[in-house]
């Protein structure tokens, strides 16, 4: 046997070693899916999604190298930041939201707003 690898031991560890170097350390993307190697730095915001995590990223290339899939243009909105649509009426009430007090233009407003209606008119 060659002095190099006197001891059998030393050449299992070599050979593993020389085997686990040509194993890919991530599994890398799934069937049909692409992932940029390299993207601009345009910034068109994006909300992707990967799993049940959304995340607002700076365009859909930086969302798609992250392994997310887009789901809309713009940021990513948390479920209590969804805009309400609320009609033009003016209707005041007085509505208030721990310490602070507020007159809102109609009750859909401070509903919106995470405040509760207290009365019709406005604050006095």
């Amino acid at each position: 046997m060659n002095r190099l690898f006197a001891n059998p031991a030393a050449l299992l560890l070599m050979a593993l070693g020389m085997l686990t170097a040509c194993v890919p350390q991530s599994p890398g993307p799934g069937p049909g899916t692409s992932r940029p190697q390299a993207c601009t730095f345009e910034y068109a915001p994006v909300c992707g999604q990967r799993g049940d995590r959304t995340r607002t990223f700076s365009n859909s290339c930086m969302a798609r190298a992250d392994g997310f899939r887009v789901i809309h243009n713009g940021q990513c909105r948390r479920p209590e930041q969804q805009q309400t649509a609320c009609p033009a009426i003016y209707l005041p009430v007085c509505a208030v939201s721990g310490a602070r007090w507020r007159t809102f233009s109609n009750s859909c407003l401070a509903r919106a707003g995470n405040f509760r209606v207290v009365h019709e008119g406005r604050c006095r």
